[in-house]
């Protein structure tokens, strides 16, 4: 049974400039204990950017057997010395993108994969194995954008929406209908399927089961960064790495779940006066002045309640309870030889998926994959969303590789008379993992964007010194759900840290 609120903790929760609004000669200057929750990206540019202030007495609690988080790069076995990404895979833009910069600083970056015959051309095939036309791709792909850029000025603009609670899968499928009134026949319906594996994708992107479940009038206050996307040959949680050479090894520590976090608002609790005492589930306790807690969202959701003692209060728990998190994952297929025709590199499947929710999961989870795309001539790599990725992850090994190959064999039945041998099948489970919970987050209909600003927002004791600071891709309200909004969140906190106690 969860804890009841305490009323005496009412009035001790101040916003983040509230914070930062005490007079300097109020302000401590001794060097502050601080414990990390979470060694994701978020968490270990936290504690890098806190070591190389001087500010050293730090302690990183990781769950698990490893750091990264979300950012996990793995060897394939049949391509020694090729990567592949179990979470995030790109560095979306150049422009104010921290990432880019730790990777071209080191010189790890690669525009995309390379191979022998793989090119950059891409296959859009239907489920009978036929071609689209590519005056088609180009007309769709072209009234798909305009209507993605005008999803946004909703928010940009501060325009009401043609309907309350209004989605983005909504607007996009009724303006789209519209547009296409003059077709008929075959090219009014390749047309509507082309839509739909764009939404697909979109929904990898956006992190959602479903583009009717993302909020239309707050979509747009994510901002994309410009410029080319990027992939990592050396994996991308070597950037992780590069950022944790500033901190001393002993100072993260490894399969540490976290059970308890006691925090008192007044000041000190226990452990010799220290306000903020976070025990681990092995019976270790750290005492510290400030926690920085950098838990997926998906994690808090589950365990918020249970975890924090006092309970958080009101605004904090809504904020958790308020954004939504999605499942997305991957399904990497591992073959004996090429598997796509010379110069392609991506097979997109154009799924008819117009009755689909009236199929059963087992039927319709494999429609959920949009492409399938060639890290290597002998490697492929397929997402999917939402509940048909929960179900995946419920699946063997070998019921997803045969679906997978199955589909696969019906796109390409016109090219390619039969595939090579399944090697080997490995897929994430970001869902079903204890820690994570789900990929990342999206605003949700019905939920407004500044819920991530208030669960951004520090928690600071009666004198409004920082007690609890919460960081990670769920708490950066323009790059929410990206690796630099991570990173970005986690040097935010750190810099708040070391604004407050003069260093």
């Amino acid at each position: 049974m969860a804890a009841e609120r305490s009323s005496s903790f009412s009035d001790a929760y101040a916003a983040p400039d509230e914070c930062d609004s005490c007079p300097p000669e109020e302000k401590p200057t001794k060097r502050p204990r601080v414990i990390v929750i979470g060694a994701g990206i978020s968490g270990i540019a936290a504690a890098d950017v806190l070591c190389r202030a001087g500010l050293g007495d730090i302690v990183v609690l990781e769950a698990t057997d490893r750091i990264g988080g979300r950012i996990w790069s793995i060897e394939i076995e049949s391509d020694k010395g090729l990567k592949v990404e179990l979470g995030a895979n790109w560095i979306h833009g150049i422009d104010l993108n921290p990432i880019f910069c730790i990777a071209t600083k080191h010189n790890l970056l690669s525009t995309q994969y390379k191979g022998r015959n793989l090119g950059k051309k891409m296959m859009f095939l239907t489920e009978t194995g036929d071609p689209i036309h590519t005056r088609i791709i180009r007309d769709v792909d072209l009234e798909y954008g305009m209507l993605i850029s005008e999803c946004e000025e909703f928010y940009k603009q501060q325009v009401a929406t043609p309907c309350e609670n209004d989605s983005v899968g909504a607007y996009v499928e009724r303006e789209f209908e519209e547009k296409i009134l003059r077709f008929v026949g075959e090219e009014r319906r390749l047309r509507q399927l082309m839509l739909g594996q764009r939404l697909l994708g979109e929904c990898i992107i956006s992190g959602a089961h479903s583009m009717h479940d993302l909020s239309l009038s707050e979509v747009g206050c994510f901002e994309e960064l410009d410029g080319v996307h990027y992939v990592i040959p050396a994996g991308f949680d070597s950037v992780v790495h590069m950022l944790k050479k500033s901190i001393p090894p002993e100072r993260i520590l490894l399969n540490r779940p976290v059970t308890k976090v006691s925090w008192d608002c007044f000041g000190a609790i226990e452990s010799g006066g220290y306000p903020v005492c976070v025990e681990c589930e092995n019976g270790e306790k750290f005492a510290g002045d400030v926690c920085l807690v950098t838990a997926s969202l998906g994690y808090l959701k589950q365990h918020a309640e249970r975890l924090f003692w006092p309970r958080l209060p009101e605004f904090k728990e809504n904020a958790i309870r308020n954004i939504a998190m999605g499942t997305v994952d991957k399904v990497i297929l591992e073959f004996d030889r090429q598997v796509l025709p010379d110069e392609v590199f991506r097979l997109e499947m154009v799924w008819d998926r117009r009755n689909m929710e009236n199929e059963d999961v087992a039927q319709r989870w494999i429609k959920k994959i949009p492409s399938f795309e060639a890290v290597s001539e002998n490697v492929l790599v397929g997402w999917l969303s939402g509940k048909e990725a929960e179900y995946m992850e419920k699946l063997t090994d070998e019921e997803v590789g045969k679906r997978c190959c199955e589909a696969i064999a019906a796109f390409l039945r016109k090219t390619t008379k039969h595939l090579p041998n399944l090697k080997k099948v490995t897929r994430t489970f970001w869902k079903s993992n204890p820690f994570t919970l789900g990929s990342y987050c999206h605003i949700p209909v019905g939920t407004e964007a500044l819920e991530i600003d208030r669960l951004a927002e520090p928690i600071c004791s009666n004198s409004n010194v920082p007690v609890l600071l919460f960081a990670g891709e769920a708490t950066h309200s323009k790059f929410y759900s990206s690796s630099h909004g991570a990173l970005l969140s986690g040097e935010r906190e750190a810099k708040r840290i070391i604004d407050f106690y003069h260093h």
